[in-house]
């Protein structure tokens, strides 16, 4: 990632508490702040991250390339590698991420833009890029949303970065998969306002319990300016320790209504959506899926707290489309709701809603994969999605992978397979033309290959 940074050098030395040391009397100015030695330019800030490769292992690289200067966590192994002349361009520190954080922190509060943070177990990404739709009324420059998925500690800052003396709203999505993670994004973010769209079973090999993922999405109002806004579906799980802990730190709650007599109503409901009424008038929502009216509904709390013109508002809604594998309908020999981009047992059973909705009573054909990072919880949930299925006693039930063993145990017509392959091959074999066929798991099964197989698929 890379993002304009215009900084001099004694500002980050001094942010640092640092001396400045270096051998270079000038002062030297940054113009960008980049992670990735192969998107520096002139004039960049390095910053090494570790993960599956140590990032201090392309400092010189970044170096060759263009860059002025790097962090360096102190007493770092690479030092023993550096010649004195790149040694003289380190700025140390205990640690590069947390130190990645500081600087987004410390250019956050230079603006005082509305910055509206958001997480939840699933819908983060659907509310953010409606919110984004909301105020795409303002100019370009005056607007930043978090792109693709960047969504944690090295993609949030990268959010923060963008916003200028223009900027008026940031929307930025918060994720996580470890405790104490949401706390520190949003007090690296300082948000002005925080939405919770769910809290289910994401992560929970890792949060233990419920009520663990419950405190750590709550930990969002952490960082929340002094009389900043949580906005909450009135169905969220755990409401109450929203509302107790809200109230300890005085921060506004503002709970929108998705299950008890909504403001936004469902007039019709068709194979492609819903009529939706609102304040009078009606509304296409071009996506099936009852459990994705939340997300809408929230946005509606958003736009109304924020006085949004009601026309824009009504326009986000019918203009919304799904991002790339999430929902997306491909038709050719199968129709293929391609949802591979993750899964969890909300966003499964969610999935399948929408799914049996848009089949509208063709063949279906459920090709789950399974969902990870539920630990000892595994079997529990996969089982649970079986049994989802077993009730609603429609299509065939293809599982991939050992975990979803016990999901395929719950279902009468229903197959495991342990190969992508194999699982390709039945259906092309035995599966008719147009089925409908639902395709999602969690994000390192890959499903995408299997749709694409699918998708070329000529009978």
């Amino acid at each position: 990632m890379i993002a304009p940074f215009e900084y001099s050098l004694s500002t980050l030395l001094s942010l640092f508490s640092l001396k400045p040391d270096w051998g270079n009397p000038k002062n030297p100015k940054f113009q960008w702040i980049s992670t990735s030695s192969r998107e520096i330019k002139k004039n960049t800030l390095f910053v090494p991250l570790r993960g599956d490769r140590d990032g201090h292992e392309f400092i010189v690289d970044a170096l060759r390339n263009g860059a002025t200067g790097f962090l360096c966590e102190k007493n770092h192994p690479i030092l023993k590698s550096l010649s004195s002349s790149e040694i003289e361009k380190a700025i140390f520190v205990k640690d590069t991420l947390r130190s990645l954080g500081t600087l987004a922190n410390f250019h956050r509060n230079r603006f005082c833009p509305v910055i509206l943070a958001i997480t939840g177990s699933s819908g983060k990404t659907t509310t953010k890029d409606l919110l984004g739709g909301l105020f795409s009324f303002l100019e370009p420059k005056s607007l930043v949303v978090t792109e693709k998925n960047y969504n944690n500690e090295i993609g949030l800052p990268f959010t923060l970065f963008r916003i200028t003396e223009f900027t008026r709203v940031v929307i930025c999505e918060m994720g996580m998969n470890h405790r104490g993670e949401i706390e520190r994004l949003s007090r690296i973010a300082e948000p002005t306002h925080a939405l919770i769209t769910n809290i289910g079973s994401a992560h929970i090999e890792n949060l233990k319990s419920r009520e663990n993922i419950a405190e750590e999405k709550i930990d969002i109002i952490t960082g929340l300016r002094p009389d900043g806004v949580l906005f909450v579906p009135d169905d969220l799980d755990f409401l109450n320790r929203a509302k107790i802990r809200t109230k300890q730190i005085k921060q506004n709650l503002i709970i929108w209504k998705h299950t008890k007599n909504p403001d936004l109503k469902v007039n019709q409901i068709n194979q492609n959506g819903f009529v939706l009424d609102w304040k009078k008038e009606s509304i296409q929502w071009k996506i099936p899926g009852q459990k994705l009216l939340s997300n809408v509904r929230g946005m509606v709390a958003v736009g109304s707290y924020f006085g949004i013109p009601d026309g824009q508002i009504r326009n986000t809604i019918r203009s919304y489309k799904s991002p790339n594998k999430r929902l997306n309908i491909k038709k050719g020999f199968y129709t293929i709701i391609d949802d591979c981009y993750n899964a969890n047992p909300e966003s499964m059973s969610s999935s399948i809603d929408a799914c049996l909705q848009f089949a509208d009573g063709k063949n279906i054909v459920w090709v789950l994969g399974t969902m990870k990072e539920l630990g000892k919880f595994s079997k529990f949930y996969h089982e649970r999605i079986g049994k989802e299925l077993k009730k609603i006693g429609k299509g065939i039930l293809l599982g991939l992978g050992e975990d979803t063993k016990p999901m395929v145990k719950q279902v009468n017509h229903a197959k495991l397979f342990t190969n992508k392959q194999d699982l390709i091959h039945f259906i092309q074999k035995e599966i008719p033309k147009n089925t409908v066929i639902l395709v999602k798991g969690s994000r390192s099964m890959k499903m995408e290959e299997i749709v694409a197989e699918l998708e070329s698929f000529k009978g």
